[in-house]
């Protein structure tokens, strides 16, 4: 009898103890929910801000109203979306707190979800639901180190005893096949997409890597991403012709713009060209200049000149040089002498062909390059390792 009253004794403490197993349990299924409910909340805010931010890039530093509309967008498509089943966005440009306060080029996302389930801990407590908050901020950084970009590929890149001096930047080289004869190419990066044939060519800090293909990067600098969704104003468009004389020409739009031989000097502005532009043998300086090629202009060409060019630094076109119209296949020309160009050369579509030219540029973006003779280019401008692209990155 004694046993028998002793087991019975035993039952209540093993229902006591499967209860609170059960409360256990039920405990660390809610507490798995919560933490991968958070961290697809902090996935959706960390898109969000980085949307935002990507945004200002073509609206414009501190465009508030166009970085939230982008911001909303991107969290909804990750499934919170503003005011709906209780989500709250909020999206701050500039952030107003912490240590990109007031940094027109960010963007603050908070993400409050105050109806997440509970499952079994709502039997212990009053509460149906909890609320979880997730914050990011993304900013814009200059931090894309390429400095050449060849998007066609369907041809050929040739460098036909070229040396190239860019040890802080990179060409990237979409090109069906990519040739080097000869010449020293000292370069942070070479990516190229597709095959390569090396003959002799001395490879002092980067040896070519294989890539996937490049995109256009002008969306991600403003000034062309201005540009392409801004066709220039083409008021009445003249002939400028200079023959060895030493004068300035104005912003404006021309049919032909011809400079043989002198010193001419381009005032600050924007030149339009919907014709040939031919500099045989002159000197040219042109600082504050956006030069904008249509796609009837060209072909562009420096023929054995000593030229020296800077971009707007404000402005819609700021840090552009040169814009030839992407549907524009014209030939863009360095052929001898020396040229400086320290802002972007964008010809998408464009063959630009460098025959014995000694120069530096800042970024150049072509379909196709070809590089023939002694010449010998730095990349990266009068600064090397400086960019004009600008990519969105998480901060916090």
């Amino acid at each position: 009898m004694k046993g028998r009253r002793e087991a019975g004794q035993v039952l209540p403490l093993i229902a006591l103890s499967l209860a609170v197993l059960m409360g256990f349990a039920g405990m660390g299924v809610d507490i798995g929910y919560w933490q991968y409910q958070q961290r697809e909340q902090q996935a959706a805010t960390d898109a969000a801000a980085l949307g935002g931010a990507q945004q200002l890039i073509y609206a414009g530093c501190g465009s508030a109203s166009a970085a939230q509309t982008a911001a909303y967008t991107d969290s909804a498509s990750n499934g919170f979306t503003n005011g709906a089943n209780g989500i709250t966005v909020t999206v701050t440009n500039p952030p107003s707190s912490g240590p990109y306060a007031g940094n027109t080029c960010a963007v603050d996302v908070k993400t409050q979800a105050t109806k997440v389930p509970r499952f079994f801990t709502r039997f212990v407590s009053k509460l149906s639901n909890i609320s979880e908050t997730t914050e990011a901020v993304a900013t814009l950084v200059n931090d894309n180190n390429g400095c050449m970009f060849l998007l066609q590929q369907n041809q050929n890149l040739q460098l036909n005893g070229t040396n190239i001096n860019s040890p802080n930047c990179g060409i990237m080289a979409n090109s069906s096949l990519v040739q080097t004869n000869g010449g020293t190419v000292t370069i942070g990066a070479f990516g190229y997409a597709h095959s390569l044939q090396d003959n002799s060519t001395d490879f002092t800090r980067a040896s070519p890597q294989k890539i996937q293909p490049v995109a256009d990067p002008c969306p991600e600098i403003p000034g062309c991403a201005y540009l392409a969704a801004n066709a220039p104003p083409m008021p009445t468009c003249t002939q400028f012709q200079n023959n060895g004389a030493n004068r300035t020409v104005t912003p404006g739009c021309y049919s032909l713009f011809q400079l043989n031989g002198g010193t001419v000097t381009m005032a600050p502005g924007q030149y339009i060209f919907t014709g040939p532009v031919q500099d045989n043998g002159a000197t040219v300086i042109g600082n504050g200049v956006s030069m904008c090629v249509t796609s009837t202009g060209g072909p562009v060409q420096f023929n054995g000149s000593s030229d020296t060019f800077t971009p707007p630094s404000s402005g819609n076109n700021a840090g552009v040089l040169l814009y030839q119209s992407p549907s524009n296949s014209s030939v863009v020309q360095f052929n001898g002498g020396s040229v400086s160009m320290s802002g972007l050369v964008y010809a998408p579509s464009s063959l630009g062909q460098v025959n014995g030219n000694d120069g530096s540029y800042l970024v150049l973006v072509f379909g196709n390059m070809q590089f023939n003779g002694s010449s010998t280019i730095d990349l990266g401008g009068p600064v090397l390792g400086s960019s004009l692209i600008r990519n969105a990155v998480l901060a916090q």
